[in-house]
Formats: C-alpha cells, structure tokens, sequence
C-alpha cells in the first residue's frame, strides 16, 4: 500500500539528499591503542599476506584452468581486501588518524581529572586500555598459527570433530552451528568445497602460510601444533613439502562423499581415523577451544567495561554541545547530507556525477567494461530522453554525496526533500574507506547511482515501458 515516488528531475549540486539504511558496523569509540595496532601492525601485515596470496594462487592456477575457474571469486575477494585495507592505511594517515584519536583521548582525558566524581570512568578506561592491549597481543601471536591452519581439508575435518563432540550433548546445548536445525546448511559446506577446492592450490596456500609461521619467534609458535606436524626446530622449512606432501596423499576428505559419511561418526570413530587431516583437526580442537574461550572472555570483559566508557564520551561531548550517536550495528540509520564533489588529496578532483559518455569512454568490450551494444547505440545518438541534467549536458549515471554510510549501506534507498528516491547508496570513494574508524567530511563521499540513470535505460535500452507506466514517477 506505500510506495516510494521516483524522481526523474533529479538532483543538482549542492541538492539534499538522504539514505536510510542498515549499516553493519563502525569503530568510532575505539581506543588510540587498538587504532595503532590496527593501521601500524594488523592492516599493512594483512596487505603483505594478501598480495603474497593472490600471487601464490595466480602461479599454481594459470588463467584458463579448471583450477583458476574455482578460485576466481577467492582471487576477486582478496583483491578487494587488500584494496580496503590499503585504502584504510592510506585514508587514516591522510587525515591524521592517530592524531585526531590521541587529541581527542588527552581532552577526555582532562574532562574527567577536572572532576574528582568521574574517577570511576578513568578506573575504567585504563582497565579498557589494558584489555585492548591485551587482545593486540593475542592477535599477533595467533596470526600465522591462524593462517598455518587455514587449510580446507584442515578446516572441513575440524567442523566434522566440532559435530561429533558437541553432538554428545543435547540439541538445545550445542553450539550455534551444530545443532540440528544447522544440518543441512552444514552439509550444504560440504559440498560446496568441490566447487572451490583444488590439491595444488591448496597445498601451494599451505606453504606460504606455513613458512610464514616458520619464521616467527619461538614464542608464536605452538607446541601442539608443531608436535602435530612433527615440526622439531631443526630443519623444519626444509623438511615443509614432504610434511605437507603426505597429508595431501594420505587424505579421503576431498571425497565429497566420505565428507558426508563422517557428518553421523562418533568422535571416537573420527579418533580412529588415519587421515591425516583429521589427526590434525583432532589434535588442535582443545587448543582451539582454549582460544575460543578466551577471545569470549576477553569480550565479555570489554562489554563490562565499555558503557562507562561511552558514559564519559556522551557527559563529556554533551557538554560540548554535540551528540553522541551509537557505532553503527545493523540497525536502521539515517545519513542526511548534500550533492557533493570533492578532492581527497593534493591534484585530484572529483566532479559531482558521472555522464553517459564516461561508459563510452570506458568501454572495452571485455568484462568488466563490455557494456551493451544496444546501450552504445543510445549515447551514441544522445538520444537523452528527457533525462538529462542541464549543467552537465548529458544523463548523469552516478553521483557523489558527503552522506556517512559503510558496509550494509549498499542498496540503500537515496531520497530527496521530498522523500522522492533520486538514487540507491552503492559505494564509497576509495578515500573513504578509513570512515569506519573517523569520519572526516572533506575526504569522506558516498556513491550512488541515479535514477535518471535507472529510468533512461528502462526506458531507452530496454524499452520496459509497462514498468515506468506502473511506476509513480515524478517529472
């Protein structure tokens, strides 16, 4: 019964525009130690494995092979991380990151020792500082164990051990993910690994992460895991294919059916298998449940201690005249803001939107830019139907906004004044990335496409005429 008018004026720069949406999460509130840890050691760390990666995959699945078809999506994934990371390290030390954060901690800072009756909050922040400081230790000693295990014969014969053991408790005790209800997604796992599992490829992954955790200090290293390989502290890099080698011939896990069978062992009969994957699962899974025990220790304490926290940035800001606003956390959230160009850095400009002659432009009749013929005909020809925005001369395709949005944004309904949709949030600037952790207007710009854009395809290159007829449009 409610319905959304569709704009076919548009927008023009320096117009309102809002978005409501679902935005996953942000780090606004975290400490300046966890914001070193993340853009000095994690996040560049993450980049020189990433790139590592991408180039072991490319050497052991050739473009064109069976192997690089089921790989393809990892290989798009991790490009597409390594650039948000790099975009993240690049952003934060544009703006001055750890700057702003440590300003911003010293004036709290003074906030509360002005007032001996806010005490508590510091007792509180320097146990949260602690904690975080802790959990950076944690994270750098677990890194390459977590990489060295990354396997997916590894991990596929860790989830069947993790079934047979929690399936020795009832159903409503179980952990998520191993209950009943959970089966047929779980086998569903299962067989979808022959879709995106190749021997050489994943033993050539294995490797690189092996010989990283290799060359760690002694003291991230783990003795069970190293037992488990027979890994002795002499000649263990030398001694890495042959190791790696016999797993890989002595395993029935890349057997679709065998995966399914062991879904109904016992973790006693999973014990008595000579698979050497599943030795390996069987022999990590106290050690990974030491972990996981932990890291939920670890934020249990962090949600005891972070509202005093947030106590003190809310008194403290509020009496600043500003509002405090919750990170986000998939919840509804609306972002209002104008049309708006920029210029991230020194030399480079961003004009407000984006024109039909710029797919020409980019056309190369490959994928990603193999827009179709019938669509060329039409910018050809300027055939702009109406739908063109005078100051640019042309249908604009795409504009930018200075609206706060992140992850879970994507889709999200654009709308004018009016609450006329002008547009759907889609993406944000490469500069943007880092505003998960700072938002800083004069680098921060979300994209949307628009919908004189939506309109003059259906319109011109599909001829979904009966479409816009039933569509409330606004001229």
């Amino acid at each position: 019964e409610h319905h959304l008018k569709v704009s076919a004026a548009g927008l023009d720069d320096g117009d309102f525009v809002m978005a409501a949406g679902y935005p996953g999460s942000t780090n606004r509130y975290t400490r300046l130690g966890e914001v070193r840890n993340t853009f000095e050691w994690s996040y560049p760390t993450f980049v020189t494995l990433i790139n590592d990666w991408i180039d072991t995959i490319e050497a052991t699945a050739p473009e064109g092979s069976d192997a690089r078809v089921k790989y393809e999506s990892r290989l798009a994934g991790l490009n597409n991380f390594e650039k948000n990371l790099r975009g993240q390290i690049d952003g934060a030390r544009r703006v001055g990151l750890v700057d702003r954060r440590r300003d911003r901690e010293a004036a709290l800072n003074a906030w509360i020792a002005a007032d001996a009756s806010r005490q508590p909050y510091a007792t509180a922040i320097a146990a949260l500082d602690a904690l975080s400081e802790e959990s950076a230790t944690a994270a750098r000693t677990n890194f390459w164990y977590n990489n060295a295990t990354r396997p997916q014969l590894l991990s596929a014969a860790q989830r069947l051990y993790r079934l047979a053991k929690e399936k020795e408790k009832p159903n409503a005790q179980r952990e998520s993910g191993y209950q009943e209800r959970d089966m047929a997604f779980f086998r569903q796992g299962l067989q979808a690994l022959d879709r995106r599992y190749d021997a050489s490829v994943d033993k050539a992954e294995w490797l690189l992460f092996l010989n990283g955790y290799l060359a760690q200090p002694e003291a991230e290293r783990v003795a069970v895991f190293d037992e488990a390989l027979g890994l002795t502290g002499v000649d263990d890099a030398k001694q890495l294919d042959a190791i790696v080698d016999a797993y890989y011939t002595g395993t029935t896990l890349d057997e679709s059916e065998t995966r399914l069978a062991l879904m109904d062992a016992s973790a006693a009969e999973l014990e008595a298998s000579e698979d050497p994957f599943m030795q390996l699962a069987i022999a990590l899974h106290d050690y990974e449940r030491k972990l996981e025990k932990e890291s939920e220790e670890r934020e249990g304490r962090a949600l005891a201690l972070r509202p005093a926290y947030m106590d003190a940035i809310t008194r403290w800001q509020r009496e600043q005249g500003l509002a405090t606003y919750p990170d986000a956390n998939s919840t509804l959230r609306v972002t209002y803001g104008t049309v708006l160009g920029g210029s991230p850095k020194d030399g480079m400009a961003y004009l407000p939107f984006t024109t039909l002659e710029g797919i020409l432009e980019k056309d190369t009749g490959e994928d990603p830019f193999n827009a179709p013929e019938a669509q060329l005909k039409e910018i050809r020809e300027k055939d702009y139907g109406g739908y063109a925005l005078d100051s640019i001369g042309s249908v604009p395709v795409n504009f930018l906004s200075d609206l706060d949005s992140t992850g879970g944004n994507s889709g999200s309904a654009t709308l004018n004044g009016r609450a006329e949709l002008v547009g759907l949030l889609f993406d944000g600037t490469f500069e943007s990335v880092n505003s998960d952790w700072d938002f800083d207007p004069r680098t921060t710009r979300t994209i949307h496409v628009d919908t004189r854009y939506m309109l003059w395809v259906m319109d011109k290159v599909d001829g979904a005429h009966s479409l816009i007829e039933e569509m409330d449009v606004v001229r």
